[in-house]
């Protein structure tokens, strides 16, 4: 039977919801005449209310570049393929699937902890073994997007990667690049996320990115101002800001940061040691000809870890007893060097270590510029997921003025939509306000109606 598979799982797309955020009227109550009926549950009128107050509850506010459309888009068929985990070549079919919807779950109760934190504190508190299940699942959701499945469903690589897939699927018995990727996913899920990095059943340049992304990089938590929101769209859950190029005919990237949009206030970093305060970017510059990351001024504290076993001394090996890092690696040499301080100190790591992120508050221009990254890299089938028409229109304004980014798209056409919903609510707002008495007094606020869902 075919399975509709989300690659941006509903948990999360759910905190972009239509009847997530409502606009309410607020004003002088004592003149608004409630107009409830008694026994009202009991209606037709109000069950259809009740059904469709549960339908919006599924619904996102989307532009679809391909139909060059501007609607909703039920969560429930938004962001997703046909059969994507489907294992042809296991009795269980949909093994991955569930593996996948475990992880899931384990994952969305660490991010509701961060949203629910976000809401009435400057930080939130997360345990080792969270984190990791968290850094995991970031990792996952990058790699099962429908453009990194339809690279190896249609084959899209260059030259020298196509010829590494073809030499991994000899050497592990593999008939299709899909198999690859599925046998990817699969060993991802099933292995420690600390020896992710290690497992030769991994492909290579895949493995290597899931250690430079997840076991190398720190993470910080940004958070919108009351006024700016963050977008989502079709390929950018990782999107990242970096350098781009080619060493010994292969092709290399580098991230600065790699993004990942949870809400529309919230947005994760994940960035490496090198934006830490107390090392410093200049050597990483150096070595990437110079490339500034357009980030450089925005704060980045790493979290605050508490080891929660007792130090005991009768750990402690000496030096000549520790694996030797391969020395050519920076990011092995650093976590190498780090291991040893915790070990010169009788200290053990443990899946309840505590690790306190603060919530860094970033201001309206750093916001845009994310949201301009995310627009940057979108696909001709771009689906885009947003809170608020004007606040989309003022992105898609300053996008195409933008001079960091190196404006790579044309929204021409999002803008003419935009204008015409714009005009469309604003002689709605008229009409309405027409009616309102003279002696009440009124404000639009948008407010977050129900942070649980």
């Amino acid at each position: 039977m075919a399975q509709y598979h989300h690659y941006i799982p509903r948990f999360l797309l759910r905190n972009f919801a239509i009847d997530k955020y409502e606009r309410k009227f607020e004003g002088n109550i004592n003149n608004v005449k409630q107009r409830k009926k008694k026994g009202q549950k009991g209606n037709k009128d109000f069950k259809k209310q009740k059904r469709e107050d549960q339908r919006k509850a599924e619904l996102l506010q989307t532009y679809d570049r391909e139909k060059n459309q501007l609607g909703v888009s039920l969560i429930s068929k938004t962001y997703g393929h046909w059969n994507m985990y489907k294992d042809l070549n296991n009795e269980h079919v949909m093994h991955v699937e569930e593996k996948l919807s475990k992880l899931e779950g384990q994952a969305s109760k660490t991010i509701q902890d961060i949203l629910k934190a976000s809401q009435v504190q400057n930080q939130v508190v997360l345990l080792r073994k969270g984190l990791e299940d968290l850094r995991k699942f970031l990792f996952v959701m990058n790699y099962r997007n429908g453009h990194r499945w339809s690279q190896y469903a249609n084959e899209n690589f260059d030259s020298v990667t196509k010829s590494m897939v073809k030499t991994f699927m000899r050497e592990h018995n593999l008939q299709r690049p899909e198999e690859v990727w599925l046998q990817n996913i699969r060993e991802i899920l099933d292995t420690p996320h600390e020896k992710v990095k290690d497992n030769q059943k991994i492909f290579f340049i895949d493995r290597e990115d899931y250690k430079q992304r997840m076991v190398d990089c720190f993470l910080i938590i940004w958070q919108a101002g009351e006024n700016d929101e963050f977008i989502i769209t079709s390929n950018g859950f990782g999107i990242f800001e970096g350098v781009n190029g080619v060493i010994m005919g292969l092709p290399f990237q580098y991230a600065y940061h790699s993004f990942y949009v949870i809400s529309p206030k919230l947005v994760l970093v994940l960035c490496p040691s090198w934006f830490r305060k107390e090392i410093g970017t200049d050597h990483i510059y150096k070595i990437y000809g110079g490339k500034r990351s357009i980030f450089d001024n925005v704060p980045h504290p790493a979290a605050t870890p508490n080891y929660v076993g007792p130090v005991d001394t009768s750990r402690i090996k000496p030096n000549n007893q520790h694996s030797q890092p391969d020395i050519t690696d920076p990011f092995e040499l650093q976590s190498h060097l780090f291991e040893m301080t915790l070990n010169s100190r009788g200290i053990e790591r443990q899946w309840n270590d505590t690790f306190t992120f603060p919530f860094v508050k970033i201001n309206s221009a750093t916001v845009h510029l994310v949201n301009f990254i995310l627009l940057n890299e979108v696909k001709p089938d771009l689906v885009l997921t947003f809170l608020s028409l004007p606040y989309l229109y003022k992105i898609i304004v300053k996008y195409h003025k933008d001079k960091n980014v190196g404006v790579q798209q044309d929204f021409s056409n999002l803008k003419k939509k935009l204008i015409t919903a714009l005009n469309r609510t604003h002689k709605n707002d008229l009409h309405l306000r027409k009616n309102i008495p003279v002696s009440c007094t009124f404000n639009w606020n948008v407010r977050e109606t129900n942070s649980e869902s």
